[in-house]
């Protein structure tokens, strides 16, 4: 019986290979909704049971940065609700005065975050929906790449790894750092469609073709879509998280050179820069205002506080290191895992006897890349690399040199994948020796892995206190730099008050980014609004332009109106910095769109003649 390519009978039945090929896919697909359900869920259930709480409740313990995000995320769903496509102001927060929160950090997980709660209606649901989500996503990804090379057991040992690595679990249940979470999506797609764009170029090169031909050619379309895919996943890491994009641009950067050197395809690293131009084209309406408007706000805050030099792994100068010496140590020991299980696997595979070389002739390459990845990303995070990164711009975006354990992570798994490839190999060659060796090798970083997350990472968690959202939310590092320093001491106001005392006032509606209300006065007086005075907020009066002033006490939003009633609204609007980087993202949105037309329009042609 005659097979098509796709392992279906030409009288449409199924051939056992096929069926067989089926069954592990589904395999692979239950391996993965196990891990990423292994490594996310419980985080929800390990906690004390707060009193009077029947049944199963779903709780979590308290982490670094959850107290940030559960009221970030609620804000930001909130402007959402009130139209806003980029909510840009954090309206309740600092007692109510607001802040431009999400002008300055990314706002990708908030829109994930809102997603799930408008299907939940609950945000203790949502949140376990979006932790597992993140690591599913995360899990697949890194098979999808690790696939490239690897039979779907290897690629399993690599994803299994990715998942259960200790920094990978740091970030959920000790940090509860969402953002960065979403980060290990992003990074094995941005090597996919690299490896992708430089698989394709030479055959397109061969054929001498120029720019303008990409699309006439299955080399060229294929160019255009790993292009368009490498572009549309950094400009999504940085909407995700700034500081971890940074950090892996330096990698990648360098991992995309090496990939020039070893495939001699230099039209392959053009492509590649180019499409992270289009990437943080992308970006731009996030990125563009928070480079350009970062002094309106106390932005030294955050190197004050977190100094990036200062925070290299057994350094840890940071001035809290001391009160948290656990988690330090924590870090510490999980840098030294990884560095140990990079050095064990890629020495094993790059020291192998050349005869078993010869099921993946890609395999090896790839070793010595990801080798770079991890050997850079380790390096990185020493005091001995501290002359380098002085001289690499704006390096202290990372804010902590430790957040490359995500890139050392992203190698380890790679390279236990690796070990596995290998000893798939060696089983076929009926070599017990090396099967053994790579096998164990290959099984004790995930298995490591995940015993360190279980006993170091999520140990210390269990039956800790569960988090309990805060009275109320502050966010010094966006305090605008007109305004009133600490916001606890502020005070708690009306909406809107009267600096004379008289008056009335009725407040019609009080969005996020838009408050209309109604005042009367018996004589001119100034009217305080409760909303700090911050580039974008506009004043009308009757429909009239209103200029605003900056109380000079609380540098919030202050009125001069003359006695009357009057007819009053605000609105938070775009500044040029922000309709420049409106107008950036939509341009490359285009450019984006123009490059995948032809591929798949080439390819919907295609599908139509069969």
């Amino acid at each position: 019986m005659l097979e098509t390519r796709e392992g279906v009978s030409i009288r449409g039945v199924e051939s056992p290979r096929a069926g067989r090929s089926r069954a592990a896919q589904w395999f692979v697909a239950l391996v993965c909704l196990s891990v990423s359900a292994l490594s996310a869920v419980p985080f929800f259930f390990i906690t004390k049971v707060t009193p009077g709480t029947e049944g199963v409740a779903i709780q979590m313990p308290t982490t670094h940065d959850m107290h940030l995000h559960f009221e970030q995320m609620k804000s930001f769903y909130r402007g959402l609700s009130d139209g806003e496509i980029y909510p840009r102001w954090e309206e309740d927060t600092n007692r109510g005065f607001g802040a431009p929160t999400t002008s300055y950090y990314p706002p990708g997980i908030y829109y994930l975050t809102s997603a799930f709660f408008a299907i939940t209606k609950d945000w203790w649901w949502s949140l376990l929906g979006v932790h597992w989500a993140l690591m599913l996503a995360a899990a697949a990804a890194l098979y999808v790449y690790a696939r490239r090379v690897m039979s779907r057991a290897a690629a399993s040992v690599a994803m299994i790894a990715y998942t259960l690595l200790p920094y990978h679990t740091v970030d959920l249940y000790q940090r509860g750092a969402l953002a960065e979470l979403l980060g290990f999506v992003w990074m094995p797609l941005m090597m996919l469609f690299a490896e992708g764009i430089f698989s394709a170029t030479p055959g397109w090169r061969e054929k001498g073709a120029g720019l303008m031909s990409l699309p006439a050619s299955p080399e060229g379309s294929r160019v255009l879509l790993n292009a368009a895919g490498l572009a549309a996943t950094y400009g999504a890491f940085i909407w995700s998280h700034p500081p971890t994009a940074y950090q892996f641009a330096l990698a990648f950067g360098l991992y995309s050179v090496a990939m020039t050197l070893v495939r001699r395809d230099v039209r392959g690293l053009i492509a590649s820069g180019c499409s992270m131009l289009v990437g943080g084209g992308l970006s731009a309406a996030y990125l563009l205002p928070a480079a350009m408007e970062q002094d309106l706000i106390r932005h030294e805050y955050v190197s004050d506080v977190w100094p990036y030099h200062a925070s290299y792994i057994f350094l840890h100068a940071l001035p809290y290191s001391q009160g948290h010496r656990g988690f330090f140590d924590l870090l510490d020991a999980t840098w030294i895992f990884g560095a140990v299980s990079i050095a064990i696997t890629s020495a094993a595979l790059l020291l192998r006897k050349p005869r078993a070389e010869s099921y993946s002739p890609d395999l090896k390459a790839r070793v010595l890349l990801w080798l770079t990845l991890g050997a850079f990303s380790c390096f990185m995070m020493l005091r001995l690399s501290e002359p380098l990164g002085r001289l690499i711009p704006k390096i202290d975006i990372g804010v902590f040199t430790w957040r490359m354990l995500s890139i050392s992570t992203l190698a380890t798994a790679l390279l236990a994948g690796a070990c596995m490839q290998a000893a798939i190999s060696a089983y076929q060659e009926r070599r017990v020796a090396a099967l053994a060796a790579f096998g164990f090798v290959s099984l004790l970083v995930p298995a490591g892995g995940a015993v360190f997350s279980g006993v170091a990472v999520a140990g210390p968690m269990f039956r800790s206190a569960s988090f309990v959202p805060s009275l109320e939310h502050v966010n010094l590092a966006t305090i605008p730099r007109t305004a009133f320093e600490d916001p606890l001491e502020l005070p708690h106001v009306a909406k809107v008050r009267f600096a004379g005392g008289q008056g009335a006032v009725w407040i019609d509606r009080w969005d996020s980014e838009h408050r209309e209300f109604e005042v009367q006065l018996n004589a001119p007086d100034r009217v305080l609004v409760r909303t700090f005075n911050f580039p974008g907020w506009t004043a009308t009066r009757d429909g009239a332009e209103l200029p605003i002033l900056s109380g000079e006490e609380l540098g919030d939003i202050v009125l001069e109106l003359p006695a009357g009633t009057h007819r009053i609204k605000l609105d938070y609007l775009n500044t040029p910095p922000r309709r420049a980087g409106n107008l950036i993202s939509i341009i490359s949105l285009c450019v984006l769109t123009a490059t995948l037309a032809p591929p798949l329009s080439r390819r919907a042609r295609r599908g139509t003649a069969r």
